[in-house]
């Protein structure tokens, strides 16, 4: 499985957005089919992935078809200030998402197996910490430890 990095433009202000940046990354290495990114935006309306981990810090696991994908990824994109989308539990609810994990997986099966892992990992405050202040390469590295193994 690929793990990209980056860290959001300021001037990135919504959750499409957001979603239009990470996805570029995907596409750039060719791990999507270009629709993937207008399905994972359409697919955010009706089921938000945001969510409120209990320390505070807002997380997003935007996800769309499994068909668009080419190969494995997950772009994860990191905003100083947060993105608001809506909250996974309630819709009507937004949460300021600070850690934007993008799934790009070409299997169902897989797809659930890595949220399950990541919803894990996502209770371990070192884990989400890190994600947020460590280098590209050793979140790369983190993540693909927690994830692949």
């Amino acid at each position: 499985m690929h793990i990209l990095v980056h860290d959001l433009d300021n001037s990135i202000k919504t959750y499409q957005e957001v979603i239009n940046a990470s996805g570029s990354y995907l596409l750039e290495k060719d791990y999507i089919q270009a629709d993937y990114i207008t399905a994972c935006i359409d697919r955010e309306k009706d089921y938000p992935t945001g969510l409120l981990m209990s320390n505070g810090i807002g997380l997003a696991i935007p996800h769309a078809n499994y068909q668009l994908v080419k190969s494995d990824a997950i772009s994860l994109v990191r905003s100083s200030k947060g993105v608001e989308f809506g909250q996974m539990e309630d819709s009507d609810l937004k949460v300021s998402c600070q850690l934007i994990f993008n799934l790009a997986l070409s299997t169902s099966n897989q797809h659930l197996t890595i949220l399950q892992r990541l919803f894990a990992l996502f209770q371990d405050e070192n884990f989400v910490e890190n994600c947020q202040n460590l280098s590209y390469l050793q979140v790369e590295q983190l993540i693909d430890q927690h994830i692949n193994n």
